[in-house]
């Protein structure tokens, strides 16, 4: 594959690019006091490959809580657009890692790279005699992407069309049955669309448990996980999102009711098999740029043992954040589903606010509905909504709106009372 990402110790061919890149290196002067086993550090670094040989460098690095961009093309290959594939590539990147804002330096006689970097949307910041700093924000629009579960009961192809007619973006998630051409439909489809879960919805129903102790159960996940990142990628969405796995293995008809239990649930087994499965949905697809992003599970009192028992992982803030420490993979992140941790605090006597404190910096999607307290229903909210004080904190992250069976006009107006009108 043309794109590939360099790891630690891997620098046969980093040291053939520097080997090659001739006049290059002349303004791209990175590695000229570092040594090549910086790239350890990078959040991501890259090289453009064709017939196996590098023609193209680039990296994000991160200093100091600020992220840098760099790039560079061998001489011998300028003008070939590796620079624009390469440019965009590393946005690709930024925005699957969740990065909210690039900086780059570049010298002041360099006209070529600053024309590159305008055309990517780079700003300029400030200018000095002989090099300039350019800046680019990352932060997503805001705005609301309306789930499918807000037109269940309408055909795969009317979803689309509604959400054409509304010049809405559109989350294939829930209440989409299967379709023999899904995956053809999303790939295809007039609007920007990312997906979620259970999507495409498989001829033969499962539940997705990344944390199942089954086998088949866990490589059918995985597998689902991956072509979800296969996908995201192609449309040019930054993540694919999934739900945490379980400590049982649910039927599909057990879905948002009470859950068969079992004699005895080894959580610490289920989560060392969730944690190897997350790990190889993001090595396998180290070739992509996109994200990977877990969904807190929602735990009802229902599903609750009578001896205390919580028998679904990634429940708590807790969970939560040591996912993120288990798995060190910067494109790994967080979906913050703010009816599940409202029903699953009342479940487990947790403060709902701390919690919330806690995971949203980390969130780089936030799912809006609400509910009673007791039973996740997804039903529309108001101006009371619980999670409408925390929005100020959220500008990094994508919102969605997981309200089930909705008029456009009412998805307009929770969109109104999240992000003002």
């Amino acid at each position: 594959m043309p794109a590939h990402r360099i790891s630690f110790g891997d620098h046969a061919l980093l040291r053939i690019f520097l080997d090659g890149a001739g006049d290059s290196l002349t303004s791209f002067r990175y590695f000229d006091k570092r040594p090549l086993d910086v790239v350890a550090n990078h959040v991501c670094t890259w090289l453009w490959l064709e017939d196996g040989k590098p023609l193209a460098y680039g990296h994000l690095d991160n200093e100091d809580g600020i992220t840098w961009l760099g790039i560079a093309v061998q001489e011998q290959h300028r003008g070939k657009g590796h620079g624009k594939r390469m440019m965009q590539l590393l946005l690709d990147s930024a925005r699957g890692c969740g990065v909210q804002q690039l900086k780059l330096s570049v010298d002041n006689t360099n006209a070529p790279a600053i024309k590159l970097y305008e055309a990517f949307g780079f700003v300029l910041l400030e200018r000095t005699d002989r090099f300039s700093f350019f800046t680019c924000d990352l932060k997503p629009k805001r705005e609301a992407i309306m789930s499918s579960l807000a037109f269940m009961g309408q055909s795969v192809e009317g979803m689309i069309a509604s959400a054409q007619q509304e010049s809405m973006a559109l989350e294939f998630s829930s209440g989409m049955p299967f379709h023999e051409h899904m995956e053809k439909l999303f790939l295809e489809a007039p609007v920007r669309r990312f997906a979620h879960n259970y999507f495409p919805a498989p001829k033969d129903p499962f539940v997705l448990n990344l944390g199942s102790l089954n086998e088949a159960n866990r490589g059918r996940s995985i597998e689902h996980c991956i072509r979800g990142m296969e996908m995201s990628h192609a449309v040019g969405a930054p993540f694919f999102s999934a739900h945490a796995g379980y400590c049982v293995d649910p039927k599909p008809s057990e879905l948002g009711r009470k859950l068969e239990q079992v004699e005895q649930v080894d959580r610490e087994a289920n989560w060392k098999h969730f944690i190897a499965s997350v790990s190889e949905v993001l090595n396998r697809t180290r070739y992509l740029p996109t994200g990977f992003l877990i969904e807190n599970n929602v735990l009802a009192p229902v599903n609750r043992y009578a001896d205390g028992t919580n028998p679904l992982l990634c429940v708590d803030a807790d969970e939560q954040l040591r996912l993120l420490v288990d798995v060190q993979d910067p494109r790994l992140g967080l979906l913050f589903d703010t009816a599940h941790m409202k029903v699953s605090a009342g479940t487990l006597g947790f403060d709902l606010n701390t919690a919330t404190q806690r995971v949203l910096p980390k969130a780089r999607c936030v799912h809006h509905s609400d509910n009673e307290g007791t039973v996740d229903d997804n039903q529309q909210f108001g101006p009371s909504y619980w999670f409408r004080p925390f929005m100020g904190a959220t500008s990094h992250a994508v919102h969605v709106l997981e309200t089930k069976k909705c008029a456009p006009s009412d998805l307009r107006r929770m969109e109104a009372l999240l992000f003002g009108a």
